[in-house]
């Protein structure tokens, strides 16, 4: 509330200053000689107030930001690529209007005809709707595999001159609807988690700074791979299928599942990753294994939710045997039944974290500055109407 309280007080105190002293006299007994003068007074007076009302908000919300993002983290979305478009190159006949001047000083006013060329372009859509620019060979690698490619419109070229005109042909294809063909994607975005900064019963140790090291939160480092491996090594084959599993449970569930896999070492690494991370994401259901060859030494499952149903059937499960393919198909099967992604807005709301005061120290001095600032400005490009001898009324 504090931040909510600069942009109404500051400007107010200002004006109040201004009103005050005889800088702006906006009566004639505060030292105005004439009418002009006292309507020249507000016009400025006004100008003073609204720019630093507005600055001072603009001020306070810049503050309060860099106040508060600490208290937010990136996650990482999952989603489908629904479709694509090509639209290729095409031309259209183009004018502009130029005026030049000869040595008398006489304007001449031209109009030059071109032609512009237009593309190629490539785009996709997903399943939000969002339209993303692409390049011709990631193009051409999904239209293989989707296979389904059809024209459906047409950008008339035109042309200026004696220059060839170019039709733009617009082709679009669609994902068939099946898995193995899914084109996955992800996008890192930010969350409000105040257990992580906040001296909550909820919080994780510590970290050290090796733990740290070692740890680094995959979506801070823009990591968006279902598999995080400490060791053992993974195909890309295998990476492809569970990112697949992600983006076809992404929107509808709101999960990212995370695979992290470590070779021969005790199950407290897992205590070390989670000390290190601060929990998992809110949406992230996080399955900590350690893999001697094919055989499984422990598994652990980790995530928000209250309830553990998923966690006890993906541990018991691949404790008995473990493969990529396993853990892709316990996901498809009983993600949509069992994962419920935890609400965060009553523990944010519960939960206090403290601002640290430096920053709306930062904000008022700033807010001073501007009031300051803005003063001699319009002074000095406002000025006054008349610079006659000011008289005083009685």
């Amino acid at each position: 509330m504090t931040f909510f309280w600069i942009p109404a007080l500051i400007p107010l105190l200002g004006a109040l200053i201004l009103l005050l002293c005889p800088a702006w006299p906006i009566c004639k007994w505060e030292g105005a000689t004439n009418t002009d003068e006292i309507i020249h007074n507000w016009k400025k007076f006004g100008i003073y107030l609204a720019v630093n009302i507005l600055g001072c908000a603009i001020l306070a919300s810049l503050f309060w930001w860099g106040a508060v993002s600490k208290q937010y983290f990136p996650e990482v979305w999952n989603y489908r690529i629904v479709s694509t478009r090509h639209e290729a190159q095409w031309t259209t006949e183009e004018s502009e209007t130029y005026t030049t001047t000869d040595s008398d000083g006489n304007s001449t006013t031209h109009t030059r005809y071109y032609t512009e060329k237009h593309g190629p372009y490539w785009y996709t859509t997903d399943e939000y709707g969002s339209e993303s620019r692409i390049d011709e060979q990631t193009y051409n690698q999904w239209i293989a595999t989707w296979g389904n490619e059809k024209q459906v419109g047409i950008h008339k070229g035109s042309s200026a001159g004696w220059d060839r005109s170019i039709d733009g042909p617009i082709k679009e294809s669609y994902w068939p609807q099946t898995f193995v063909t899914i084109w996955p994607s992800e996008e890192i975005r930010k969350y409000k988690n105040k257990v992580r900064v906040s001296n909550s019963v909820f919080k994780y140790g510590e970290a050290t700074k090796e733990q740290k090291a070692r740890f680094p939160r995959p979506a801070d480092q823009g990591n968006g791979s279902p598999i995080i491996s400490y060791g053992p090594a993974f195909s890309e084959a295998d990476i492809m299928l569970l990112r697949r599993v992600n983006a076809q449970l992404g929107v509808a569930n709101r999960i990212h599942a995370m695979l992290v896999v470590f070779g021969k070492e005790p199950r407290s690494v897992v205590t070390d990753a989670l000390v290190a991370w601060q929990g998992p994401n809110k949406n992230e259901l996080c399955t900590f294994i350690s893999l001697d060859g094919t055989n499984v030494n422990w598994v652990e499952v980790h995530s928000w939710m209250d309830n553990t149903t998923l966690h006890g059937i993906v541990r018991d499960e691949l404790v008995s045997g473990f493969s990529i393919k396993k853990y892709a198909d316990l996901l498809l099967e009983y993600c949509p039944k069992h994962w419920k992604k935890k609400d965060f807005t009553a523990m944010n709301e519960y939960l206090h974290v403290s601002i640290n005061p430096i920053w709306i120290i930062l904000a008022l001095i700033f807010s001073v500055i501007l009031g300051i600032v803005s003063y001699f400005v319009i002074e000095n490009c406002l000025g006054e109407p008349d610079r006659r001898t000011h008289y005083d009324y009685y």
